[in-house]
């Protein structure tokens, strides 16, 4: 669902961000040209963020969190642009037809068109089939496994026809050709023609990220011994298993708001959690995680809670999840019920809502749900087993900082292993040490290499040369030599916030012959590019910016003096640094002897 361009610059005409802020804030007051509010993004006791009436920006100088009307409510309420722009209208009383109108967003090849068009109408031959006397069969499971009729509405849950030609036909009289039919992953040849290789089974539709259905899991609703529980669809030009996260479609609405996103197995762990009030919540449909499952889970911007199957499979599972999730960096944790073998949704089913909202919430952090796997799962036997485990967690622990949290651990992994405390804190202490003795035989030659490089120097080099960029920036907004200037002489600037910002810059400059920093937040809330939140956080900056440079060309020449000198030397220092890294302590030597010489 995308919004109207020049609907959502109508709608910040009309919204003023004094209103819409106070709407959330009672601490808003007018303070000299402007206001101030206590901060909500952060502990804020004295007002620290100032509201421009006349920019409509707003910027926290402690936490330097700002923007305009749009991202203030999208942070605030921690919600997509789209429902911000809602948002708003709301607040201001304001409606107009466009905000109801649904598109989609996403570009699609021409190409693929018609096979998305002949996968649309067959999900609707799907649901269609389950409302007739044929379908009952599989009306009667649903309620069986007590799935009602609103999930079924929800998930687009479906039948199909015991005849699998009938869907063939149908698609056919609908002006689908046999290409585009057997595109969608459904068709299977005979000797009789083709057929669908769904047939006479329960339809749950597999939707991208966009909410496009892009293929089908078919659930068995008869006693056949010999056929197989689920018939999925193969992989195809619209539909990529590894690319999908079930029902990230519907999460992703609410993940944010939640704060957390719970990922499953299968589809009926989703029912369950849809049936006891959580709606955040993706299944892999089965159990690996892929980069684009990663790259998924970290645009949600949330905390990942890891929910798979009880027995053994499934916690061996999440302890290879755990590994993944640790290289990406992303912050998790594991339900976790020692002895619970079932899924959500046998839980569910036998014990009622109140045992899986009590299942669901048994979170445990990486490290005690590791030493439950350990002592629950895969019980240590030898004292090899057991030696292996305190070697396995000695990273972790060697990590903590809080010396309290550290003591914890040691006990609990004291207790899984029946090695004392102080065996494992002396371990630990070797465990350091080693890592210091690692890097000692470079000491020398890596002192040799910062003297050279003089870090504190190299510090210094980069703040003068970031105010000298940030100077050259604050004049590019009040004036058009200064950007005439930075096009022909300086080019590009080193750092990427700034130079992000010179670019936008730049492009309005061109179409509208002059710099609206309000517009270019509206613009940059509208489209996703990299470091989106830091760009809009400084161009609201430059807005109350009390220490700008007053417009000189003596100034930009002065600018870019440092400019070219400061860029010469981290670029230099820099490139001997990389040089260095990964060679022997004699190959560092000598290239650090070659820099020496040269610089002199």
């Amino acid at each position: 669902m995308a919004i109207d361009f020049d609907l959502v610059k109508e709608i910040k005409q009309r919204a003023d961000i004094v209103d819409v802020i106070s709407y959330y804030l009672s601490s808003v007051q007018k303070k000299g040209k402007g206001y101030v509010a206590v901060c909500p993004f952060h502990d804020d006791h004295d007002p620290s963020m100032q509201i421009s009436k006349d920019k409509q920006t707003f910027h926290c100088f402690v936490c330097q969190t700002g923007g305009d009307v749009f991202t203030f409510v999208q942070k605030y309420d921690k919600c997509s642009f789209e429902e911000a722009v809602r948002k708003v209208c709301e607040i201001i009383g304001f409606d107009d037809p466009r905000l109801h109108k649904q598109t989609y967003q996403r570009k699609i090849d021409e190409n693929l068109l018609p096979v998305y068009n002949c996968i649309n109408e067959l999900q609707k031959y799907y649901v269609y089939a389950l409302t007739t006397e044929e379908g009952k069969v599989a009306r009667d499971y649903l309620d069986k496994r007590q799935l009602s009729q609103q999930q079924c509405a929800k998930f687009g849950v479906g039948y199909a026809f015991s005849d699998g030609k009938m869907t063939i036909e149908y698609l056919k009289a609908k002006g689908f050709s046999l290409k585009n039919i057997e595109n969608t992953g459904i068709a299977i040849a005979q000797t009789s023609g083709m057929s669908d290789n769904n047939q006479g089974r329960l339809i749950f539709p597999i939707k991208d990220s966009n909410g496009q259905v892009c293929g089908f899991s078919a659930r068995k609703i008869n006693d056949d011994p010999e056929a197989p529980k689920y018939v999925n669809s193969p992989e195809t030009v619209i539909f990529t298993k590894g690319n999908i996260l079930y029902n990230y479609h519907l999460a992703k609405q609410t993940a944010r708001h939640d704060g957390y996103v719970y990922v499953v197995e299968g589809f009926m762990d989703v029912f369950a959690f849809d049936t006891i009030g959580i709606t955040s919540c993706v299944a892999l449909m089965s159990t690996k995680l892929t980069e684009k499952h990663i790259e998924l889970l970290r645009k949600l911007g949330c905390e990942i809670r890891i929910c798979l199957d009880g027995d053994k499979p499934g916690q061996s599972a999440m302890m290879r999840l755990m590994a993944q999730l640790d290289e990406a960096h992303l912050s998790y944790r594991l339900v976790s019920v020692p002895g619970e073998v079932r899924d959500p949704d046998e839980i569910l089913k036998q014990d009622g809502e109140e045992k899986l909202k009590t299942y669901v919430n048994s979170l445990v952090d990486p490290f005690n749900f590791a030493l439950n796997y350990y002592k629950n799962t895969s019980p240590l036997g030898s004292i090899e087993d057991k030696k292996k485990v305190i070697h396995h967690f000695m990273p972790m622990i060697a990590s903590i900082k809080d010396k309290l949290v550290q003591e914890d651990y040691i006990y609990k992994l004291s207790e899984a292993t029946d090695f004392t405390a102080s065996a494992i804190r002396n371990t630990l202490k070797d465990f350091k040490g080693k890592r210091v003795d690692c890097g000692a035989s470079l000491t020398n030659v890596n002192a040799e290499v910062n003297t050279s490089l003089d870090l504190s120097k190299l510090s210094r080099d980069l703040r003068r040369l970031t105010l000298a960029e940030r100077t050259v920036l604050d004049l590019m907004f009040v004036s058009d030599e200064a950007i005439k200037f930075y096009e022909q002489d300086i080019k590009y600037f080193y750092n990427e916030i700034y130079r992000s910002i010179a670019n936008f810059i730049l492009e309005q400059y061109k179409e509208t012959g002059k710099i609206d920093t309000s517009e270019m937040i509206n613009e940059l809330n509208a489209i996703e590019i990299k470091n989106k939140e830091q760009i809009i956080n400084e161009i609201s900056a430059i807005n109350f910016r009390k220490d700008k440079a007053k417009y000189s060309k003596k100034m930009l020449e002065d600018c870019n003096t440092v400019i070219n000198e400061e860029r010469t030397k981290i670029y230099e220092k820099n490139a001997l640094r990389q040089a260095c890294q990964g060679k022997s302590v004699e190959e560092q030597a000598k290239i650090l002897k070659e820099y020496i010489s040269k610089r002199k």
